[in-house]
């Protein structure tokens, strides 16, 4: 006979540990920042409403009539989430959210904690799905006490009720019954975060970031991009990439160019990629792809990592010689560009190997501007434009002798007479009065605006003079986290320049925009600032340490570890002399984080064993296994204990049923179960087991005709 077949219906109110555990829940769903405003209301209410009337609760919440309707609401709600076109799992977590509200509302009498632990479990598995939150963790500690907790409380509720003894329910709740369940608890937690550090890295999630918001840039990175859509992204403050330096000099700020795409064509209107065709590059990324010619050339490492951004754009310092990171696909466009596929609304994070060049002046005037084979077209070609931007391009490399210099001439000139703002005063692409298209009025005007006018004009001006010149954007500049050592990027360091090409020193990088209201100026921070400092660096942290530890973090684990041990084991081949430095070589392995990983997750598991396996024993040995043997013998004679019997109730009845003998050894058996139940340290003989099946053998094989519900 099951414990199930024991339950009764429990009438009293919840324990408070009930709503601990449900907001708890609730709160990993809030921080995601994904549920409908109406969803977080009617959960909100619905708590604050319920824990108020805990043990008087209205007459409404007991009629299922109304609860059924309040379902039907939730599930419309829930379908209308759907069809917005959002993903199913964010209509999923308004449906959890929402329907854990109404079954805490619900005050008719229950069974079990079931169904509220099953939703609140559910809420947490979308979240950890929704969110990569420092938050996240503490919020899932808790959780998992008050989940356990409530367990606990409603098993010996329920239990108390079932055995006829709820008035002495409060001896139960004992001292030794709170640090049982915290230390289970706790090593739960710790199980888990050992089997999160072993286990093999699945490939996604339910859903890869938070999909629910925007995306970080909505526009400007993707193959085709509007004149003017850079200036807009600049006004966002959030952070766009976090940048760490792992080989090589720091690059200075001033100095930091974090290519994303190059663009060939302008119609006037809009820049674009020709042809906007994507390769797959070959390889995993997971194992590291290579993108150029010999490790040589790589002279700066740099662990990136990108938040959600359009077209899955990964950005980078320099030419790209290769890729390692959470990229499930990489692809490359025919200008160069990278994109992790399908990742666009992810954050991602990658370690880059770059060669920087910069040429000099003097080796550029050497050198001359030619296009790539069988790019010139694509790279010279130009929208309609008035005679006079071509006189104006004339007129300021009037004194340039080489290439270098008409190209140096375009770019200082447009850095010495414009006017740098986010707001240009001429924006509107087409004018009654005046139908030349926005970089016309720009050159031929005020050379006012930002930083697309200023690099847009350069490229029509070096193309007037037959200078193979493109449109790169990305971001430039930053500011060092003063707290973690990294720079970050926001999308007000959104940027473009102008790259020309050489025969010999390939593309250049010109930067014709106006510096002094373009970079944001270097102030003291302020104690604000620094908490803002202080929450990225632990937010980037959580990210690099449990959020993105992946497949490509074990394998280098294990290969250092790997690398340790082979070490260590040369070492055993010298001679004694030498035994101070092996015992150095071990200290120095076990300082390691796989080292400790290793011993950790080790004790972890024989821990977790020998615990088991005790209260396994334990329970096998004890007056609980005794008491469901003694029931499982008697219902083969045909007594069985009903749902709604209590303990004593159905021992009465095994005295009516037979002999002297077994009822008293059955009674004795009955209270080392009920004494053992609820906390006490039971008076238990190891023999009375033995003394019941003795004297239920002689008994007659049918018992006497009590009210007892008979065996089929």
């Amino acid at each position: 006979m099951s414990r199930t077949d024991f339950r009764v219906a429990v009438h009293e109110p919840r324990p408070p540990s009930a709503w601990v555990m449900v907001t708890v829940a609730s709160a990993t769903l809030w921080i995601t920042e994904q549920l409908e405003p109406w969803a977080i209301a009617a959960q909100t209410a619905a708590i604050l409403l319920s824990l108020w009337r805990r043990k008087n609760p209205f007459a409404w919440q007991s009629n299922p009539w109304l609860l059924n309707v309040g379902m039907i609401a939730i599930v419309t709600g829930t379908i209308a989430v759907a069809l917005g076109g959002g993903p199913s799992t964010i209509a999923l977590a308004n449906f959890a959210a929402s329907t854990q509200g109404l079954q805490l509302i619900d005050a008719r009498p229950r069974r079990t904690e079931f169904l509220l632990v099953v939703l609140a479990l559910f809420q947490v598995v979308l979240a950890a799905n929704l969110t990569d939150s420092v938050f996240f963790t503490p919020l899932l500690v808790l959780f998992v006490f008050a989940t356990v907790w409530t367990l606990v409380v409603h098993t010996l509720r329920s239990e108390a009720l079932e055995a006829g003894q709820s008035a002495e329910l409060s001896r139960a709740f004992t001292p030794g019954l709170l640090r049982t369940t915290l230390w289970a608890s706790a090593l739960s937690v710790i199980l888990a975060m050992l089997l999160f550090v072993m286990l093999p890295r699945l490939r996604s999630s339910v859903v890869q970031g938070p999909v629910g918001g925007p995306s970080v840039a909505t526009a400007g990175f993707s193959d085709r991009v509007e004149f003017g859509a850079l200036g807009r992204i600049r006004q966002d403050p959030r952070v766009v990439l976090r940048v760490e330096t792992l080989e090589g000099d720091p690059v200075p700020i001033t100095e930091a160019y974090y290519r994303g795409l190059a663009f060939d064509h302008f119609d006037g209107k809009s820049w674009s990629i020709t042809p906007p065709n994507r390769t797959r590059v070959p390889g995993t990324a997971e194992g590291g792809v290579s993108l150029g010619p010999t490790p040589e050339t790589v002279d700066l490492v740099q662990r990136i990592v990108r938040e959600p951004v359009e077209a899955g754009v990964l950005f980078r310092v320099g030419e790209p010689r290769g890729v390692q990171g959470t990229i499930r696909r990489l692809e490359r466009d025919v200008s160069g560009g990278l994109y992790a596929a399908n990742q666009s609304q992810s954050r991602v994070r990658y370690t880059v190997r770059s060669w920087r060049t910069r040429p000099s002046l003097d080796a550029l005037r050497e050198d001359r501007a030619v296009a790539p084979r069988g790019r010139a077209a694509r790279l010279l070609s130009l929208p309609p434009l008035a005679p006079e931007v071509e006189a104006l391009a004339r007129r300021i490399v009037a004194e340039a002798a080489t290439d270098a210099d008409r190209a140096r001439a375009i770019e200082s000139y447009l850095v010495r007479e414009g006017l740098y703002t986010d707001d240009p005063p001429e924006s509107q692409p087409e004018r009654q009065d005046d139908p030349r298209s926005p970089v016309e009025r720009f050159l031929l005007g005020e050379l006012a605006g930002h930083c697309e006018y200023f690099a847009s004009g350069m490229v029509l001006l070096a193309r007037e003079l037959e200078l193979p010149a493109r449109l790169v954007n990305g971001f430039a500049g930053g500011r060092t986290n003063a707290i973690g050592g990294f720079v970050e990027l926001t999308q007000s360091d959104a940027h473009a320049w102008v790259e020309i090409h050489y025969a010999d020193a390939g593309w250049v990088r010109y930067d014709p925009t106006p510096p002094d209201l373009r970079a944001a100026p270097i102030a003291e921070l302020s104690l604000r600032e620094r908490m803002r400092d202080l929450a990225s660096a632990m937010e980037l942290w959580w990210f690099q340490r449990v959020v993105g530890f992946d497949r490509s973090d074990q394998m280098n684990a294990m290969r250092r570890a790997w690398l340790a041990w082979r070490a260590r084991s040369k070492d055993g081949s010298r001679p004694k002399a030498r035994a101070k430095g092996q015992a150095n070589a071990w200290r120095d392995v076990f300082e390691r984080r796989e080292g400790l990983v290793a011993a950790g997750a080790l004790a972890g598991i024989l821990a977790c064993g020998v615990w088991l396996w005790r209260r396994r024993q334990r329970q096998h040995r004890g007056p609980h296994a005794r008491y469901e043997r003694a029931l499982r013998l008697l219902a083969r004679r045909g007594v069985v204990r009903a749902p709604e019997q209590s303990a004593r109730a159905y021992a009465e009845t095994v005295t009516v049923a037979f002999p002297r003998e077994v009822a008293d050894a059955f009674a004795r058996l009955t209270e080392e179960y009920l004494a053992e139940r609820f906390g006490e340290r039971p008076d238990a003989a190891a023999d009375t087991l033995q003394r019941f099946e003795a004297a239920l053998g002689q008994a007659p094989r049918t018992a006497r005709s009590t009210n007892a519900p008979r065996a089929s």
